[in-house]
Formats: C-alpha cells, structure tokens, sequence
C-alpha cells in the first residue's frame, strides 16, 4: 500500500471523507493543464482507473465534456480554432491527442474542507491512446507511462545476452535490453533476485514481453509503482508470498456488498513439476539433459487431494539448473497450493492508497462471511463520476502473488495442455553394415511400437560390449542411415544405434554391430563426379584394379595390358608412371573428367620421356570440352613436344594456356602419340608421369570511374572507355584519357576512382595533357586532380600505384 501521512491514514479511517480528483495533462513543452480549471470551468465528467495482477500494465479512462460554455472552446484535437489547442507562444498543439502523457492527482480530506497543493497525491501517471471526441462527450484511454511504452516498443533485431562462464544478473540483462530498446525507462530492483542467466538469444517481440518473460521464469513481474521520494519507477519485484500482517482492514461499515464470495478448485495446484534442460549435465550429443523437480504442499494436498500440474521450460529456457526450477516450483507452489476462497468487494468510498499485491483483513458481514479473512488484492479499479460518485471496487483472493492466468498458461496438466514427454523409443532393430573407405554404411528400421522417434544417434567404440556415452557419440541426425566417417582402415569397430524423440529423451540402444572400414580409392568415384577441379590421381600413383589403368585413367587410344602398362622402373616422381609401349599402334590415356567454366584458363602439362632419337616421335595434349549435359563441344591441343637426343624426361606443356568455351562445364585431358610410328615408320615407346592441370588467375575487367563536373572518356580514334583495375592483387592501373564533356562547369577534379582503388596515400604522376606535360595528384580519398596542364585531353597512359593495404 502505498505510505500514508497520519494526517492521511486519521482521515481515511473516518469513513465520512471526501476524496477530491485532478486529471493533469501534459504538453510537448512539460507544461501541465488542469482538465479541472481549464478556462476557470470544470470539463470533467468521469475518471476511472485500474490494475490487475493478470494485467501487468495499468489502465485509465477520462471523460470530459467536448465544448465549453456557448461551443465556442471545444476540446476535440481537430478543431485549430479552440484557444485550448494553442500552446502560450501561439503554437498549435492540441490538447488531447494521442501519445501526450497525462496524470491523475487525489486529494482524501474531511468533508467541507479544499485541497492545498500540499494534499494531492500523483495516482496514475499514463499516455494517451485513443481519444474519441464523439457528441457532446469526450473520452480518452490510456496505459501507464512505462508499461504502455515498452509494450508498444519492438525488438526489432535478435540479440544474445548473457554469459555462460559467471553469468549476467537478470536485472542487468534487464537493463541492457531497455537501453538497446529506446532506453524509455530505467528498471528499478529492490530485492536483487540473485539469478545469473548464462548465454541466450532474444528473439524479436515487444520489450516489456521480454521482460515480463524473464521475470515470469523467476516467479516475479515487471510493473510500474510509485516509490516515495522518487515517483512511479518500472520495478522488478517479487510478491511478498510470506506476508501476514494486514495493512488495512475493511468491516462491513466500509462496504456496500460482496458481490462475489466463492470457492473454487478451479486454479489450486499442489503438486508442480517442472521440466527443465540441465545446463551443467550433457548428454552424448552435448545438449543438457531433460530433467524434472517437484515441489508439493502437503497441506494443500492433504485439504483438496492431489492436483498436479506441470511447467516444462523450453530447451534453450534461462532455467537451466536445479536450483533454478525448485525456485520456480517453489514459487507456483506458493501462488497455487492454498485460499480457494475468492470475494470481490464495493467499498463505500474511494480507497486510492491500495495496490494489487496488497494484503488486507476483510472483516465478516454475518451473511456471506461469519469469520474474519485474510487475503490479497488480485485487482483494484477506482471510479469517479461528476455527480460526486466515488467508489473502488476490489477482487481478493488468497496470499500475494503473480498472475494466476499466468501460471495457468503454463499449466500442462492432463486435460489442460500436453504434458512433457519423458520416455524414449525402443530399440531400433535390422541394423546392417557396409563397409566403405575409411567408414562404413550403417542402416536399421525403427521400432514399430513405443514412442516416436525425432532423431537417432550413432555410437561407434574400438571396445566390445560398450555403453554409449557422450565419447563413443558418432553422429546424430533425423535418418535411419548413417555414413560413418574418419575411421582408420581395416580396423574393427563397434556400433551402437538409439533414438531420441522430440523432447530429447534417449531410448534403449540396438543391437551391436562391428565395422571394419577399408582404404579410399580413386576407382569408387563415378566418371562424371569431379572431386575438384584439377586431375585426379596425377601421378598414377593410386593403382587399385589389377590389369586395368590407374584410377582416374582410362585409354583413350589402344588397349591396356598391350599398349600401355604401369611403369615402374623409369618414373620421374613417387613409384609409378604409366608407358605407352612400342606397339605401331596409337596409344592415349585419358584422365577423367573434371569442372570448368567458361572463360576460365588451364595451364595444361606433364613430365615425358620419349625413346630417342628418330624424328618424328611427337607427343601431345589435347582437352576435351563438354557442355552441362556431358556433350562434347570440341577438342584443343594444348601443346606438343617431340624426342630428345638422349632417353630423359622433359616437360610437355611448358606455358601452355587453353581457354574453356563459354558453354563449357567439364573437360577430361587426353596424353600421347601424334601417329603410331615415327617419320621412318617405326615403333617407339614414351613413359609420361605428373600430368597437371591448374587454373589460371582470370584477368580483372576494368572498373569507371565517376567523372567530375564537365569531364568524360575520350572514345576517339578507337580509344577505350577510362577505368581502373588490380593486376595480381597488389597494384592499380588506369587507362584511357579524359576530355571535356561539353556540358557543366568543369574545374581541377577530373573523377573519383571506387573506392577499393584508392591509394592509401596521395599520388602524383606526369601526364600527357592538350597543353603539353602536365601534374596529375590522386588523393587518398579517390579524386583526381589536375594540378597543371591543359584540361580539354588528359592522357592516363603508364599511370600506376599500389594498391589500398598492399
């Protein structure tokens, strides 16, 4: 309850007080006007007010009469004539209009006696949210100040708070999203709740259902309350569920009826569970554990039987931790478990000093109550009409507490809203393996009864007979098919499958089965798939198939095992070549295919030796190219090379560049003999080894600039377009000449390079100019200026600087 002077509480006692009303409003320029003055009139017709502990923003409502004496005032916002609408410098400003605050003042005093300054007192203080200036009278709505406020602000991007190493005191986060948020308010906490919130993402709603959100978790609420020596602060509190001593007591004498006096079951719970993620116990897949704590009253219970009800915490909920859910169990416990009596109560006068959370003593009337009671203000609402009508009528029920409607929302009990799941599924069964290089296939069928499953896990060990657990985790997805990976070759595994629902509940683990993975090789992969864009298997030196080329190779002219076989004797690097024997007969190998796009460039070589020394014996390379469809488009000899006097290796392809068609999307590269046989006819024989394929840089466009006032590029006589481009990612070059455009005001700025061209520091060059050599500066900020020289042509030939940060 609000403090009382002993002037106050003497009078309110007296039951034959009169409490005065005073409705300010606020101008833009903090100025307030009296709705009870204005113009030496009283425009006042009604004022109500409320708060409900299931509404945690309070509400007010203002009727007034529309105009004043003759119509010539009038206090509807849209009329620029009335003098009300005019601030005292002359501005327009209506009154009334949404967004102004307004405040709501009353003065408790023995009847007969006016109120000095000194005996208002501030009751509501709101924005405005609507006003209707209908016939006759004129109503505004509104919230209180802070609530409205932060109800109406958005948190318009995700944001991560917390700290999963100390953690961040929940008022602190509190604060962070106010001040990130519009910094409207700034939050108050009398009691430091002592609850430390580890890392989490804010999501996107309005701020004060963020904090109401976090406040809820502990068992407390966010609301706007008048605190003494301050005014009305935005507070984080906690109901004071142990308090006992009344801090007003009301008799028959001070009400006019009980309207509603009843019991209900309806929202007693005794026994609360709560379902929550341990933060600090992980599971094999390292996600926290679900787990649950209960707190029960067994006096509650022992009074109206068991009546259960669950809370289950999102898995990425701030309560995270034991300690943390007993506190939220404990506190449902405490609103929930007792006093299903319930009275609404008319009190012959206003009351203005009461606020929800307040706990009073209602003394009995002999018909509807024969014993005193004590119970807490659920909600409170104050009416005041013109004709001196002044009442607050109260809802009491139990001992102090947050919003049962909100404990209700989040009630799972059967009949209510599903309840947690806390069982796993059975065992999945049919589980096979295929082995694969460096891991295995690993396939099995779900259970087909028991709970359903959302995702499975995967538990590979070196150790028969194990037990899963968060070292023997392999993989975890929603599949019945498990590509295992990482595995060391020809060592024996043993694998484990189990299921997990959707709520995270692990289920009984399979069967056990072993996996022996085998060694990659470069014959697994289908001719059309490219593992890069480079030749695979290079060097031969991965040869898996016996009587068959090396991985990655085919013949594309003559037979292998006849006309090419594997070398190696000769090689010139690692164990393996590949020799195109003296057969007469025309010899290729052809690699397989890889990605290309169009326009891109390859530098195409491979290490050969070729028997000596007739002329004639010439080798060569040639790429394919295929569009997306694998269909061939042309063939292009990359380069060609022919015997040395002596029998050793020489490099074929030596700056040798082929360019891919624009509608390329694969090439394969075939090596080997030009003809069959020499110039004379005869046989021979070539070893190639190391064949490469390696993508050249593409060469950078040139980028325009932005020409100053009353320049352009000079497109005479063939020249080109004036721009800017990085060669080998360390140096700019400009090209082309500027000349005046014929148009605008041209001055010493010629243009601005982009902004990833600018040098970091100015750079002055000599140019060509229509006057003979001039001075050319590039400043640090991309502009170009001539310094000297004639502006109708300025050459930028040879001009060059580092490039920004090289």
């Amino acid at each position: 309850m609000r403090t009382l002077t002993a002037q106050e509480a003497a009078t309110l006692s007296t039951r034959t007080y009169v409490t005065h009303l005073r409705v300010r409003v606020r101008r833009p320029d903090l100025t307030d006007v009296d709705l009870g003055a204005l113009l030496g009139q009283d425009w006042l017709l009604g004022v109500t007010w409320n708060e409900s502990t299931d509404t945690p923003v309070a509400q007010a409502t203002v009727s007034a009469r529309r105009n004043g004496p003759g119509g010539v005032t009038s206090l509807s916002p849209m009329v620029g004539g009335s003098v009300v609408n005019y601030t005292g410098s002359g501005s327009f400003a209506p009154l009334l209009k949404e967004g102004r605050q307004f405040l709501i003042d009353v003065a408790s005093l023995p009847a007969g006696q006016l109120p000095s300054p000194s005996d208002w007192r501030e009751v509501f203080w709101g924005r405005v949210d609507s006003v209707d200036f209908g016939p006759e009278e004129l109503r505004f709505d509104g919230r209180d100040y802070y609530g409205g406020l932060l109800q109406d602000t958005f948190i318009e991007a995700e944001h991560n708070y917390g700290n999963d190493s100390v953690g961040v005191a929940v008022q602190d986060v509190m604060a962070s999203i106010l001040a990130e948020n519009g910094g409207v308010a700034t939050l108050y906490t009398p009691v430091d709740p002592m609850w430390q919130l580890g890392r989490f993402t804010q999501k996107r709603v309005p701020v004060y259902e963020a904090l109401q959100q976090l406040a809820a978790q502990l068992g407390w609420e966010v609301r706007q309350v008048w605190l003494d020596g301050f005014g009305f602060l935005l507070m984080l509190r906690s109901p004071d569920r142990l308090a006992s001593t009344p801090v007003w007591t009301f008799g028959p004498d001070d009400y006019v009826e009980l309207p509603v006096v009843r019991r209900s079951l309806a929202e007693i719970r005794n026994v609360v569970e709560v379902v929550y993620s341990d933060y600090a116990d992980r599971d094999a897949t390292n996600l926290p554990k679900r787990k649950t704590v209960t707190s029960t009253s067994p006096s509650s219970v022992t009074e109206y039987n068991r009546r259960y009800m669950q809370v289950t915490e999102a898995s990425n909920s701030n309560i995270n931790s034991t300690a943390e859910a007993r506190r939220l169990a404990d506190a449902a416990i405490a609103d929930l478990s007792d006093s299903a009596l319930e009275v609404e109560v008319s009190l012959r006068a206003s009351f203005w000093p009461l606020q929800v959370g307040d706990m009073l003593s209602l003394l009995p009337d002999g018909m509807s109550l024969d014993t005193p009671q004590m119970l807490a203000v659920v909600s409170v609402n104050h009416a005041f009409t013109s004709d001196g009508l002044e009442k607050t009528s109260l809802k009491l029920r139990g001992r102090p507490s947050i919003s049962r409607t909100s404990w209700m929302e989040r009630d799972a009990a059967p009949g209510v809203a599903a309840l947690s799941k806390l069982s796993g599924p059975d065992a999945p069964g049919n589980v096979a393996v295929a082995s694969k290089p460096g891991g295995a296939i690993v396939t099995f069928t779900p259970a087909a009864s028991g709970p359903a499953w959302d995702s499975y896990e995967l538990h590979v060990s070196s150790t028969p007979g194990f037990t899963p657990s968060n070292a023997t985790l392999k993989a975890a997805q929603s599949t019945t098919r498990f590509e295992v990976a990482d595995l060391v070759p020809t060592v024996t595994y043993y694998a484990k499958v189990r299921g997990r629902t959707a709520e995270g509940n692990v289920g009984t683990p399979s069967s056990e089965v072993t996996l022996t993975p085998r060694y990659v090789a470069p014959v697994d992969w289908q001719p059309l798939v490219s593992t890069a864009s480079i030749i695979s298997n290079p060097d031969f030196e991965a040869a898996n198939t016996p009587g068959a080329p090396p991985d990655a190779w085919t013949m594309a002219n003559g037979t292998w095992g006849v006309d090419a076989n594997l070398e190696t004797g000769t090689v010139f690097s690692g164990t393996k070549a590949v020799r195109l024997e003296a057969t007469a007969r025309l010899s290729r190998i052809q690699a397989q295919r890889f990605v290309v796009r169009g326009g891109e460039r390859f530098f195409i070589s491979a290490v050969v030796l070729i028997q000596p020394p007739s002329s004639g014996r010439d080798i060569a390379i040639y790429v394919n190219w295929f569009d997306r469809w694998g269909a061939f488009i042309s063939t292009t000899v990359a380069a060609t090379v022919g015997a040395l006097s002596l029998a050793s290796f020489q490099e074929l392809g030596t700056d040798a560049a082929v360019i891919a068609p624009s509608t390329a999307s694969f090439a394969d590269v075939i090596i080997g003999k030009v003809s069959a046989t020499d110039a004379g006819g005869l046989p021979y024989y070539v070893i190639i080894d190391s064949v490469r394929a390696s993508l050249l840089p593409r060469v950078p466009g040139f980028t325009p600039p932005t020409f100053g006032d009353g320049y352009t590029s000079d497109l005479s006589n063939g020249r080109r377009y004036v721009g800017s481009r990085i060669e080998n990612g360390c140096r700019l070059f400009l090209r082309g000449a500027v000349v005046l455009s014929g148009s605008g005001a041209p001055g010493t700025h010629l243009f601005t390079v982009a902004d990833a061209h600018r040098p970091s520091v100015p750079e002055t060059f000599e140019v060509r100019t229509s006057t003979g050599s001039g001075r050319l500066t590039i400043f640090a900020n991309g502009q170009a200026h001539l310094e000297a020289g004639g502006n109708a042509f300025v050459s930028l030939s040879g001009i060059s600087y580092p490039a920004l940060g090289a």
